[in-house]
């Protein structure tokens, strides 16, 4: 059973993967506002994570992850563009010029 393939017929625009990863949110530009979380899924587009949270669908947050390149605490900010419970969709608002072809996974 392979699970890091995507259902036949989804027309998603970045393939996700399972992960499970610590993560922090961070909802504010003062780092005040930190909670701790964990991800699920990742696309090159967002990920999916999970938070005990009341995040707003619309709101602008940054999640935060070690890189297992490096070793370091990578930021990048994202809007949340859905939730069910505790499980929300998170859109990177990166500049994929920028990227060109590098995965953030």
């Amino acid at each position: 059973m392979v699970l890091n393939r995507q259902p036949v017929g989804d027309k998603r625009r970045w393939e996700r993967r399972l992960l499970d990863v610590p993560i922090r949110v961070v909802t504010d530009l003062t780092d005040t506002a930190v909670i701790p979380g964990r991800g699920t899924k990742m696309s090159d587009g967002g990920m999916c994570l999970f938070a005990l949270a009341n995040l707003d669908i619309g709101a602008q947050i940054d999640v935060e992850l070690v890189d297992s390149h490096c070793g370091r605490p990578v930021r990048v900010s994202g809007i949340v563009r859905n939730r069910v419970v505790y499980l929300y969709g998170v859109e990177f608002l990166i500049d994929r010029k920028e990227i060109g072809n590098k995965s953030l996974s």
